[in-house]
């Protein structure tokens, strides 16, 4: 058996609101929504050819499906994997407005991870509906979710005050940009990329120093764990995921990843399959791992490319072609890495009072201080 596949599987494509940045353009989001069946043969294919996985429930709107839905797939998951083994785990990805105390009771009763994206005060710039009142009629008990924000040209000066928004309603926060991608194509979403840098490192320069903070920053605490060369793997954009990562869509169309994929790097419907070996021998995906292979071999050069495995082949195919380095997404990570890896290299070479540092950079930093042959530069 292969030891571990991240499944995003799209319930659905409609949502409830209509978020300006949107992979999928209006005309894509039907509302069709995926069968038990094909649930049903997902988790028994994975389960039977995979040690472990994990399974994220995004769209679309994952939670204009009931909640009824949730608890089939968790008694598949449960029938296929074993009920109570840690061979599998949930996230869903949500707009937070159908949140709700039961729901939320029930996540909490079978581990299932709850990620809202919402930008606090600035959630209007992207996005319709006021999350803000699901998330206030949630108790102090229920309040067990993480926040992702998309910064987009909007907000992009704003990420420091969002950092501050949830921190201090101890709420987990990460950042990632608007890509030109779907509904962002054309309609000025896109943040500047060298004001997203700059503005990107000001927020990490204040939770480095954030000594009360009890939430880490993402994906900046990761990048402090890839250059101390922790095993923990860095976001999913930098870390190699072809072969790793499952995109499922509602009528069973495989893809490699779930921003929105071209029918060039169509997998095929499982539905049609007898393994997912099938998947990862088919033309999509071979199209995406050669295009993916000449990146590659054009970072290779680069004096961070082991850190950043040439970054994501999505990211690039919107922004370059998927054969091409240099974009936005490949600049905002050379200079937020570069900073950031010299800001912890000070902090090793001095060894300061550990105390004005950030809860989870002193944790990194002494545990590297006690085992220094396991650093990565």
């Amino acid at each position: 058996m292969k030891p571990y596949l991240s499944v995003i599987v799209k319930p659905t494509l409609f949502c409830n609101t209509d978020c300006k940045h949107c992979y999928h353009t209006p005309d894509q989001r039907e509302s069709r929504t995926i069968s038990i069946s094909t649930v049903e043969k997902l988790m028994s294919m994975v389960a039977s050819e995979y040690e472990a996985a994990w399974f994220i429930w995004h769209g679309g709107e994952p939670l204009t499906l009931p909640m009824s839905f949730y608890k089939q797939v968790i008694e598949l998951e449960e029938k296929y994997f074993g009920k109570n083994s840690f061979r599998y785990g949930n996230t869903i990805q949500t707009n937070g407005l159908n949140l709700n105390r039961r729901l939320m009771a029930y996540c909490r009763e079978k581990a299932i991870n709850i990620g809202v994206s919402y930008e606090g005060p600035y959630n209007s710039v992207l996005r319709e509906g006021d999350v803000q009142k699901s998330l206030d009629s949630l108790s102090s008990k229920d309040n067990k979710y993480s926040v992702s924000a998309t910064i987009s040209s909007g907000t992009v000066s704003h990420q420091k005050e969002i950092y501050e928004y949830f921190r201090d309603r101890g709420t987990n926060i990460s950042f990632s940009p608007v890509i030109p991608a779907g509904c962002a194509a054309c309609n000025g979403t896109v943040p500047d990329a060298d004001e997203y840098i700059r503005h990107s490192i000001e927020t990490f320069d204040e939770w480095l120093y954030d000594s009360e903070s009890k939430v880490p920053l993402i994906p900046h605490y990761l990048y402090i764990l890839n250059y101390l060369g922790e095993p923990t793997p860095s976001d999913c954009a930098h870390t190699s995921c072809l072969t790793k990562w499952l995109c499922v869509y509602p009528d069973g169309s495989l893809y490699p990843c779930g921003k929105a994929c071209p029918e060039e790097y169509r997998m095929g419907n499982i539905n049609d399959m007898a393994s997912l070996d099938e998947a990862f021998s088919s033309e999509g995906f071979r199209n995406i791992l050669l295009a993916s292979v000449k990146r590659r071999e054009k970072c290779a050069q680069c004096e961070i490319s082991r850190f950043c495995n040439g970054g994501c082949s999505m990211d690039a195919y919107y922004e370059t072609g998927t054969e091409n380095n240099g974009g936005d997404s490949c600049r905002i990570f050379k200079a937020l890495f570069g900073h950031i890896s010299v800001e912890i290299q000070k902090i090793l070479d001095e060894q300061p009072d550990m105390s004005k540092y950030n809860l989870f950079v002193r944790d990194a930093i002494v545990g590297k201080l006690v085992n220094p042959k396991n650093i990565a530069f």
